[in-house]
């Protein structure tokens, strides 16, 4: 095979191909996803001052602690007397199967509380149902608040150990 030297025709097609290049390029939307090498440069120069700004930005974001406690979330509780003065309903809404089981153990460990079980569906909200041995010589709402208690020192107990393994 011979082979052809370069004519004037092959530099008009590269001149062609130069001019669809440049044609290309100079489209806005090919600059919006590529941009110019030359803007690139640009905003790698950052003068020594902005670099020292940016640094002690990011050393400041470092510095800060977390809170020590997490937003609170509040239960919505309803309590209604049950069928005898020793029955109560404790309607909770808002919480699933994990929060009604660990309050019941806890009020199983109260003295005074004969029976206390839960009931949550999809179709209502929970509720746990507390039998008291006495209802005139226990309060029903001193039993809540130390099985809340109970529960709060439990759960600062596991962060405090969840802390140590970190």
């Amino acid at each position: 095979m011979a082979k052809k030297k370069a004519g004037k025709t092959e530099e008009k097609d590269e001149d062609e191909l130069d001019e669809l290049v440049d044609e290309l390029l100079d489209d806005e939307e090919i600059e919006s996803v590529y941009p110019k090498l030359e803007e690139k440069e640009k905003v790698e120069s950052i003068s020594s001052s902005d670099e020292d700004f940016i640094e002690e930005e990011e050393e400041e974001f470092e510095e800060e602690e977390e809170p020590r406690f997490l937003d609170y979330k509040f239960l919505d509780l309803d309590l209604i007397r049950g069928q005898s003065d020793n029955d109560f309903e404790l309607i909770v809404e808002g919480q699933s199967h994990g929060f009604c089981n660990i309050l019941v153990k806890h009020l199983l460990k109260i003295e005074g509380v004969n029976i206390a079980a839960y009931k949550s569906t999809n179709i209502e909200p929970s509720k746990i149902f507390i039998r008291l041995e006495n209802s005139k010589t226990y309060k029903i709402k001193d039993i809540l608040h130390k099985g809340i208690e109970s529960l709060r020192s439990e759960v600062v107990e596991v962060q405090k150990l969840f802390k140590k393994l970190t």
